[in-house]
């Protein structure tokens, strides 16, 4: 029986990759490329954490930084859904540079991280999935604390260990979290029996999908063949010129084979960044064509309107975590006014007055460390520069 399994398991992976043009190691040569432009030297490796899981990691270590005067946590990167380390290629270079340790690495089931059956059914238990998973990886490493900075769906498995560890989290950064506000009481709009037929026959369709696991990955893998372009035109037009500026792409953008927001052309014009929009395309399919794993956890924690069913509002301010700083763009979709509300009753917490701050990066979106990578790694300075441990 356990022969025919095998078999049989070796058979449907043979299909799934002639319908699915991916392959791990297709990834792994995806990832190579677009980490290929950090100047920083960089170790890479797969941490074993137990139970025969790894969790991939990048390590920089800067002597420059351990000789000056500031004493701080090593920094942790966690990316937001559907992405990997490699989405910090823009921010490792002038990060590395501040910090004698910097680490990005793939959250359990996803990226080239291990990719295990994911069978949790509730909110509390994707969780525990990513947090037993991160602090198995910290002990590896013998991280006493860290500085924990985490991006969209990233920011709320940081929050969670946070408030799981807080003895382990000198800093927590949440960058355009997901899941912070809390769900407003709606009546029902007037015109509903006006939306055509068809309108809320899709609407129940992808609720119907939604509310049994599926995600948007579900949807690239779905397509096939036909799979990387949409993820392409995503690329393509996500970073075009950002709804908070007007400017046409310059020349020295194109060049760097990406028509972008202004901030970012602005930096390639100074010839400090390159940006390759077929290789970063290339990525983001490899990452969302692999087997699912970790991506399931969104419909556990999100509901179909993108709210949490457990907020992080609700949670923050009765947290034991020293320091909590929040980044929005200034045309960012996040609900910045909910960071406003948790930045308030973080310090309004007992002998936690100011341990809590906004800040708003400049000309930049939900994906600021690209829209704005300079504003990005500047607000993270910014953040840290009272710092001290």
């Amino acid at each position: 029986m356990q022969y025919f399994l095998s078999v049989m398991a070796i058979i449907w992976e043979w299909m799934r990759q002639i319908w699915i043009p991916t392959s791990s190691i297709r990834l792994a040569e995806a990832e190579r490329r677009v980490l290929s432009i950090i100047k920083f030297p960089f170790d890479q490796q797969q941490v074993p954490i137990g139970d025969g899981l790894t969790i991939n990691t990048i390590h920089t270590y800067n002597a420059e930084a351990k000789r000056s005067d500031r004493k701080r946590s090593p920094l942790v990167l966690l990316h937001g859904f559907g992405a990997g380390v490699g989405f910090w290629l823009l921010n490792l270079d002038a990060l590395a540079a501040q910090h004698e340790h910097v680490y990005a690495i793939d959250l359990l089931g996803c990226g080239r991280s291990s990719r295990p059956r994911f069978g949790a059914k509730t909110t509390q238990e994707a969780e525990q999935f990513f947090i037993d998973a991160l602090e198995r990886w910290r002990i590896q490493f013998n991280l006493d604390k860290m500085i924990l900075l985490g991006h969209s769906f990233g920011a709320y498995i940081g929050s969670c260990y946070a408030m799981a560890f807080p003895a382990r989290v000198s800093h927590l950064i949440l960058a355009s979290p997901v899941g912070v506000p809390k769900e407003p009481v709606q009546v029902e709009p007037p015109n509903r029996q006006r939306t055509s037929i068809g309108w809320r026959l899709v609407r129940d369709f992808v609720l119907f999908l939604w509310n049994r696991g599926y995600t948007p990955l579900s949807v690239v893998r779905l397509l096939g063949p036909v799979g990387p372009r949409p993820v392409t035109a995503y690329v393509t037009r996500r970073f075009l010129i950002g709804p908070a500026v007007e400017e046409e792409t310059s020349p020295a953008t194109a060049e760097a084979g990406l028509e972008t927001s202004a901030a970012l052309a602005d930096q390639i014009d100074r010839g400090r960044l390159k940006l390759p929009k077929r290789d970063v395309a290339q990525y983001l399919y490899h990452l969302c064509a692999q087997p699912g794993s970790g991506e399931f956890a969104l419909p556990r924690v999100l509901k179909s309107n993108v709210f949490a069913y457990d907020p992080l509002e609700d949670r923050l301010g009765n947290s034991e975590i020293p320091r909590v700083t929040f980044f929005y763009g200034d045309h960012d979709w996040m609900d910045t006014e909910a960071g406003r509300r948790t930045v308030k009753s973080l310090n309004e917490r007992q002998d936690a007055a100011e341990s809590a701050r906004l800040i708003v990066i400049p000309r930049a979106g939900h994906q600021m460390m690209i829209d704005n990578p300079d504003g990005f790694n500047q607000a993270v300075e910014q953040a840290l520069e009272d710092h001290q441990e």
